[in-house]
């Protein structure tokens, strides 16, 4: 055999004894041979705390004794800006605390009423108004509109409200008292309290 030959054969064989075996059983490792901290199991990964509910502060609007508007604090909870809407919202359809009462803050909005988050969409949320009684109309209205609007964008991700009754939508009165059908923004009722009925 040439030195050529012998060269190439030498080469093969280095080349066989290099390769990957590709058949044979597995067989475990003992413990004692795998290097340390390889042989212990991953950790978990760490909950995710994207959709934990989280507690803040939140207002409800109320009217005092002089029918002005004021604002009350709630604690609310909620994982999202809607679920942290419907919260406060129930909260100010529960009406004023015993405490609020002996500070003579009362509420515009009828009894028994409920008050629902049922969206949330580009900052406007629509607030849908269930009453059992019929719900208040004309200059009484007023307030309790403004009520759930100023509640309703205390909450920060929310810029408007569009409101529906019964989830069918309605025209909501502004302070100057005309009727409109656009979303209700806090600008529109911050001003100060309902203009006085002409007596």
């Amino acid at each position: 055999m040439s030195a050529g030959r012998w060269a190439a054969a030498g080469l093969l064989v280095l080349l066989a004894g290099c390769a990957v075996p590709t058949g044979g059983a597995a067989r475990a490792i003992p413990a004692s041979e795998v290097p340390y901290g390889l042989a212990s199991a991953a950790p978990d990964p760490a909950p995710s705390t994207a959709s934990d509910p989280t507690v803040g502060p939140g207002e409800v609007y109320l009217v005092d004794a002089s029918d002005a508007l004021v604002p009350r604090p709630r604690e609310v909870a909620g994982a999202t800006a809607q679920e942290r809407l419907d919260v406060l919202l129930d909260e100010l359809a529960a009406g004023p605390t015993a405490d609020e009462r002996d500070r003579q803050l009362s509420t515009a909005l009828p009894p028994k009423v409920e008050l629902s988050a049922v969206e949330l969409t580009d900052g406007t949320a629509t607030v849908d108004i269930a009453v059992a009684t019929d719900a208040p109309a004309g200059e009484a209205s007023r307030p309790a509109v403004a009520q759930v609007v100023l509640t309703a964008t205390s909450v920060p991700g929310v810029v408007a409200v569009v409101l529906t009754l019964d989830g069918e939508r309605v025209e909501a009165p502004l302070p100057s008292g005309a009727l409109t059908a656009e979303p209700l923004t806090r600008a529109d009722y911050a001003a100060g309290p309902p203009p006085a009925p002409p007596s």
